[in-house]
């Protein structure tokens, strides 16, 4: 066993409070002889009531079944992340993004330099109103990221969408760009499959209050100007789970969830301050939540993305 590649598995895997820890793990792995299981689906998260207030991570809406990139089963659970220690896949496949859409009005070149300077391809497609989104245009990615759309999608489109995500896909899907939901909300045509919206108000931030979830691991205040609160809508399949939320008046709003349908997965957020270089350089919990959401949504038998570890150290390429 390599123990260094271990000791950076663990300790960016599990959020381990110190290396000492996460050295810890690894021997005891070692010597309980346990290797990494094979990924396989679970059950897709128990069934709730939606709209947990902070700190609870309700869920609503029914398991979905489907086949995927992994075996068998329903919901897509995926042990290697999480379920505690894991031990690295050095038959790990690369990672293929594809970002949907046109940046924002501010520059976010730093976001796709960092995506691929951690071991990934990303290529910007749907980028005019007159390409229509296919099967064959969605194939070739492991994770697409829902940037600013051209357009409304249609039913058809949302089909095959929804059928790419049930089969192992994952989602990260912004919105908030002109402050006008005529314009910002053509991701809803893509979201409603999932049973998710962006609504009216527009709302600000930072979020400093995260239910417990991988993606929300060690965050404390993430930056939020002029986004969208989410809404369930009807009729989406899957298991929604809100993990970050803002006060509004009147109440508690949801502006993050995270999304399992069949054996795919999805982080939807209500702005798009987050792939800002402004924002990168200024709030370092930027990378950290990017980072957690591409390894919560990625396939199971992709590689891990590499860099910020979850207690904020910076970690090589295993």
């Amino acid at each position: 066993m390599d123990l260094t590649r271990e000791f950076r598995s663990v300790w960016r895997r599990t959020g381990a409070s110190s290396p000492l820890l996460s050295l810890a793990l690894v021997l005891a792995s070692c010597t309980a002889g346990a290797g990494r299981a094979a990924p396989t689906a679970g059950s897709g998260g128990t069934p709730g009531t939606g709209g947990a207030p902070p700190g609870l991570g309700g869920s609503s809406g029914s398991p979905a079944g489907g086949g995927g990139r992994t075996s068998g089963g329903t919901g897509g659970s995926r042990p290697d992340l999480d379920a505690g220690p894991a031990t690295a896949d050095a038959g790990c496949a690369h990672l293929n993004i594809g970002i949907l859409g046109t940046p924002g009005s501010n520059p976010s070149s730093d976001f796709q330099a960092w995506l691929e300077a951690r071991g990934t391809t990303v290529q910007r497609i749907q980028t005019t109103a007159d390409v229509p989104l296919t099967a064959a245009a969605l194939q070739p990615f492991d994770v697409v990221v829902l940037d600013l759309l051209p357009r409304d999608y249609t039913s058809d489109e949302a089909a095959i969408f929804t059928t790419w995500v049930s089969a192992g896909g994952g989602v990260a899907a912004m919105s908030g760009y002109h402050d006008d939901p005529n314009q910002d909300w053509h991701a809803n045509s893509l979201l409603a499959p999932l049973g998710l919206a962006y609504a009216m108000p527009r709302i600000w931030g930072p979020v400093t209050q995260f239910a417990t979830h991988p993606i929300t691991t060690g965050l404390t205040s993430v930056t939020f100007t002029g986004g969208y609160v989410i809404s369930e809508v009807a009729g989406g399949a899957g298991t929604r789970t809100p993990i970050g939320f803002l006060s509004t008046n009147p109440g508690t709003a949801a502006v993050a969830y995270a999304v399992q349908m069949g054996m795919g997965r999805a982080f939807v957020w209500g702005d798009e301050w987050i792939e800002f270089d402004s924002e990168w350089g200024a709030m370092p919990q930027i990378p950290q939540l990017w980072l957690q959401v591409f390894n919560w949504i990625s396939p199971p038998e992709r590689c891990m993305l590499t860099g910020i570890g979850p207690i904020g150290a910076v970690l090589a390429a295993p």
